[in-house]
């Protein structure tokens, strides 16, 4: 298994080519097929490639974001609790509005067994490693460049089960105005992420320099696995600037080598997975049935 140290290793190795952008400032937005509000910070990437950003509060993204995308490249607008949408790259010069159809969830039955529910811990619960994750890289100038970056933990639930919560450790932080998107998502045989398994959208904030372990209370959100076995939890960047201007900014999650564990990362929304046997400081609070 091959590393890319430029994610977690050391920051002077952090390299990513810088993508082209026009002068030209096109910003479309997202909207809710139903009801015509915005969809919030919605996701928008360019499949398979790490190419994308993610819209604002208001629904608004940046298309020149997009710029260094081929004409005939599927660019794919998504969210948690829609339809995702997709379109052909060169369509997105003149377009205004993307309209996102509302997903239907089934909901699904969960038998409580006599024995009733076990609640434990799975996941990484340290807060100190030899490496980290840095959502900011050296390379990046335009703070709208790193938005869309996902990063998570597989963890290992008993079928059935429920999340409860979620913590993860933010070990430097030199931004402000934070927001997060948590997600818990199936896998496939190679331990890529698939499928979202919520049927609501998860975000959290934090607060300007806040380091140290950020909570996030799931069970508003009744997050059941079904019938996996192992699933996903990770966490994509939204939004945020730089406290002040700095040599380097910082945004990390500690982390360990690991031979059983694995870390999933990401670029951008639509870009291919990548898979390493790192332990992020990441846990949940799962509650499963006895027996």
């Amino acid at each position: 298994m091959r590393f890319h140290p430029r994610y977690w290793l050391l920051p002077a190795i952090f390299l990513l080519p810088l993508c082209a952008a026009t002068p030209q400032q096109t910003r479309p937005f997202v909207t809710d097929a139903a009801t015509g509000a915005p969809v919030p910070y919605a996701s928008v990437g360019v499949k398979n490639k790490p190419i994308g950003t993610v819209a604002d509060g208001l629904g608004h993204f940046s298309a020149d974001m997009l710029a260094t995308a081929a004409p005939t490249d599927t660019l794919v607008v998504s969210c948690v609790g829609y339809q995702a949408h997709k379109l052909l790259a060169r369509d997105l010069s003149g377009l205004r509005e993307v309209k996102l159809q509302p997903q239907t969830h089934a909901l699904q039955e969960v038998r409580v067994r006599a024995a009733g529910w076990k609640q434990h811990t799975i996941g990484r619960d340290g807060s100190w490693g030899i490496t980290f994750y840095n959502f900011h890289l050296a390379s990046d100038k335009d703070p709208a460049r790193k938005l869309g970056r996902e990063v998570g933990t597989i963890l290992h639930v008993k079928p059935e089960s429920f999340l409860d919560d979620a913590h993860v450790y933010i070990g430097g932080n030199t931004f402000q105005n934070l927001r997060f998107r948590l997600n818990v998502r199936a896998l496939d045989a190679e331990d890529h992420p698939t499928t979202s398994l919520l049927s609501q959208d998860v975000q959290f904030a934090v607060a300007a320099g806040a380091t140290g372990w950020q909570h996030i209370d799931l069970k508003p959100y009744q997050v059941n696995v079904g019938q996996q076995e192992r699933v996903a939890v990770t966490v994509e960047w939204l939004d945020g600037s730089p406290t002040e201007k700095k040599a380097w900014y910082m945004l990390t999650i500690p982390a360990a080598l690991s031979a059983t564990h694995r870390m999933v990362f990401r670029d951008k929304s639509e870009d291919s997975w990548k898979v390493q046997p790192v332990n992020l400081s990441l846990y949940a609070t799962a509650r499963s049935p006895r027996g």
